[in-house]
């Protein structure tokens, strides 16, 4: 505990040192545009996840895809939680360069701009809502499907009718989880989206984990204090808030 809190702690100790001149930050459109920039691209990203990768984790944790399979597939949607994110970063710069091999590629506006931040952020995020979700849906009770399909649904209306509306509060937090962790991403981001253009929503916006890089980088450590001192705050307040909804939606799976 003691190593975890002693840093965040210094960094607010310090940020509050100077009230009026954080104050100045949460009021500057730099700081605010930055915010809506990431906040927007994390919300985008995890949804994305979500919608892309719930039937993918149900179709795992119900053995519906065979062995050696399952085991590639599993192993490749972990992928991106143990390759390095500057790796990641270059491998969406490749695939959007003259190099590429994928001609439709090329033509998708990707490097710096929001596109770019989104699909950095969905691969980066998207293995802890999948991860999570295999493991939710591990815990139903199979008997409720093989009565669906009993009485003649399909596979797909089993999955949208019975188990998401089962275990929409895991769903939930699985989603705010991929958010979070769009959020804090950096390493990725930096090489593909140092800044996003994309009129008339963002025009040479930093995202926020960026900008305190880019005024550290530019500036030094002081100037860079209060920026970063105001997104841990930030950071604070939305993980309260995600405690706070996982704490309403916390109740037995099959109550």
């Amino acid at each position: 505990m003691i190593l975890l809190v002693a840093p965040l702690a210094t960094l607010i100790y310090m940020g509050l040192a100077d009230p009026l001149n954080l104050l100045s930050i949460f009021t500057n459109s730099q700081f605010t545009q930055s915010l809506t920039l990431t906040f927007t691209g994390a919300m985008t990203a995890a949804a994305l996840g979500l919608l892309l990768g719930a039937p993918v984790a149900y179709a795992l944790a119900r053995g519906m895809v065979p062995g050696w399979a399952s085991r590639v597939t599993s192993a490749l949607l972990s992928s991106p939680i143990t390759i390095p994110h500057t790796v990641v970063g270059l491998a969406i710069l490749i695939m959007a360069s003259p190099l590429s091999p994928i001609p439709l590629v090329r033509r998708l506006p990707i490097v710096n701009s929001l596109l770019g931040l989104v699909l950095a952020y969905f691969i980066v995020s998207s293995p802890i809502a999948v991860g999570s979700l295999v493991q939710v849906f591990e815990r139903i009770d199979p008997v409720y499907e093989d009565v669906g399909l009993a009485i003649g649904m399909s596979r797909m209306r089993v999955f949208t009718k019975l188990i998401l509306p089962m275990t929409i509060g895991e769903v939930v937090e699985s989603y705010l989880l991929a958010w979070a962790r769009a959020i804090s991403e950096f390493g990725s981001i930096a090489l593909v989206a140092y800044y996003v253009i994309t009129p008339p929503l963002f025009n040479y916006v930093y995202p926020t984990s960026v900008l305190v890089w880019y005024y550290y980088e530019t500036y030094g450590l002081e100037p860079a204090l209060s920026y970063a001192a105001a997104t841990l705050l930030v950071s604070l307040v939305v993980l309260v808030i995600m405690e706070a909804v996982r704490h309403y939606l916390n109740r037995p799976i099959n109550g």
